[in-house]
């Protein structure tokens, strides 16, 4: 509790005015989608994901990130922060603090089994039967006003045990049958001579992709205990007014952003602090409804402009006209990752000017992070770190932080459970709560040089880790990572162990201990 005690004593000393009004700092943890820290200018990797290639050195497919350049030099960022090599895991990992031999979440569809309470077996643990406390129980507990946006990647569980009062999801996958709003931008399956085939909804064609619902252009949405709705679950455009201006323009992160402000604004006039998990399906290749020949690809953003004198980002109006896979455009780019990324450059630049309309900006703290490594390149990848290598940067203007720029010390994405709960002076609440997350707050505002002494990831059964002297990747290679290289990948292999000094074998056979504890794929699958 001390960094809590230490936060009170600051905020006495530095706060007035609409500051004053908050007794706890805000938190906005913005989640985005399948992006490496390569894909980051700050990181300053030589190759990034171009337009044919995941290994581009083109400046112009590089992302240009202003706002996250200055929350990286005026914050910090992390250059050894682990997740998962897949989606699933690694949002199980930020909800709940854990590894996957307490949660069951293995991979993506490895959820592992458990009996309910008709005595039925199911195939999807969800995380608040293993888990019973995530973040936004913490959150909530703490007296924040919680809110979830963005992708929910939950597979059948109900989004209302995981603490959080509202909810916008991009979209909902147990929230069944898709909006009313948008029929055509669907793939479904059908039955065709006698085989079953996914087809676009909106032009009758069979395509080479999964069943899918559109949540970029005309996305399909859904609310949970939304103000101004009667019900627990339900579609957006929920008003009137808002569906009439519903239509192919109607950009799904747009509807995130513009929700994300207008609840930090509620929170604010009620005089409670906030806690927003922004969960952005930004980064994610789709399919690209509005232009389908090209498939699953990163489809486009609408066209954005930064004034570097004014220092502001100008979004250009979107037209988007025609029907059944035809579509006349107007005000948006090419797509691409870098496009993708500069749109949550834009979306981070909104929140930071609001809060700061807001007099709230300087007792706000925001984290940007992503899920897991980039397509083709990191995502699922067994190759050194590439899979669960992640980036993340942490802004918080008002905080007295003690660290600043680049930090090269060991992060992993299950250490920020324990750290809001010492940020939001919950921490007690986690007394004797098995959890493998070590609260990273103490680095933050203290002259600490080190935060934790190994990060792990896993796929199944394969299990990955590393210290500050070794590395072991999924494929059983040993890698030497005592020295960052530029690229964060091209480590030495090791091959012979007496060339290296001997503290180098110590830390293998320590990591190897640790791996232990965590190998209970075969033994203890499923929850019981």
């Amino acid at each position: 509790m001390f960094a809590y005690a230490l936060l009170c004593v600051l905020w006495c000393l530095g706060r007035s005015g609409a500051d004053a009004q908050a007794t706890k700092p805000n938190i906005l943890f913005m989640y985005v989608d399948d992006v490496s820290p390569r894909e980051l200018r700050m990181y300053d990797a030589p190759t990034w994901v171009g337009k044919k290639t995941v290994e581009s050195d083109e400046e112009r497919f590089r992302a240009k990130t202003p706002m996250l350049d200055m929350m990286s030099r005026e914050g910090m960022y992390f250059t050894k922060v682990w997740a998962a090599p897949v989606c699933s895991p690694s949002r199980a990992m930020f909800l709940t603090g854990r590894f996957a031999h307490i949660t069951k979440w293995w991979y993506n569809r490895d959820y592992g089994t458990f009996t309910n309470a008709d005595g039925e077996t199911e195939d999807f643990v969800p995380l608040y039967l293993t888990s019973p406390i995530l973040v936004g129980h913490l959150a909530q507990q703490a007296g924040y006003k919680t809110m979830w946006a963005g992708k929910p990647g939950m597979k059948t569980a109900d989004l209302r045990e995981f603490g959080f009062d509202e909810g916008v999801f991009l979209p909902n996958a147990a929230f069944d049958p898709p909006t009313p709003y948008s029929p055509e931008f669907v793939i479904k399956k059908e039955v065709r001579d006698g085989k079953t085939v996914n087809v676009n909804n909106d032009t009758g064609k069979i395509v080479n992709v999964g069943r899918e619902r559109s949540y970029f252009w005309k996305p399909h949405i859904d609310l949970m205990n939304f103000p101004g709705t009667t019900e627990d679950f339900t579609y957006w455009p929920h008003t009137a007014e808002l569906q009439a201006e519903y239509g192919l323009a109607t950009y799904g992160p747009d509807v995130e952003s513009e929700s994300i402000i207008n609840f930090m604004t509620r929170s604010h006039e009620e005089e409670k602090p906030f806690f927003v998990f922004h969960n952005s399906k930004l980064g994610h290749i789709a399919f690209n409804f509005i232009q389908p020949e090209k498939g699953s690809s990163y489809p486009p953003t609408p066209k954005l402009y930064w004034n570097e004198k004014k220092q502001k980002y100008n979004r250009l109006d979107v037209t988007i006209t025609g029907s059944n896979g035809v579509y006349e455009t107007e005000g948006i780019n090419n797509g691409g990752l870098n496009r993708h990324i500069e749109y949550c450059d834009y979306m981070l630049w909104q929140y930071v000017e609001h809060l700061k309309d807001l007099g709230i900006m300087n007792n706000t703290i925001i984290i940007f992070a992503s899920d897991n490594g980039t397509p083709f390149w990191g995502k699922g990848s067994r190759v050194r770190q590439r899979g669960p290598h992640v980036p993340m940067v942490i802004y918080a203007p008002g905080m007295n932080l003690a660290k600043q720029g680049r930090q090269d010390v060991l992060v992993h994405v299950v250490d920020m459970l324990p750290t809001f709960a010492d940020i939001m002076g919950v921490e007690h609440l986690l007394d004797g709560y098995s959890k493998q997350g070590k609260n990273l707050w103490p680095y933050l505002i203290t002259a600490k040089p080190r935060h934790r002494g190994y990060l792990y990831s896993y796929i199944k059964e394969l299990q990955q880790i590393r210290g500050k002297l070794v590395m072991r990747d999924m494929n059983n290679d040993w890698w030497k990572v005592d020295e960052e290289v530029e690229d964060y990948d091209s480590y030495p292999l090791i091959t012979d162990w007496d060339a290296l000094p001997a503290e180098f074998g110590v830390e293998r056979d320590n990591l190897i201990r640790i791996m232990g504890r965590f190998d209970l794929y075969e033994t203890e699958h499923d929850y019981i």
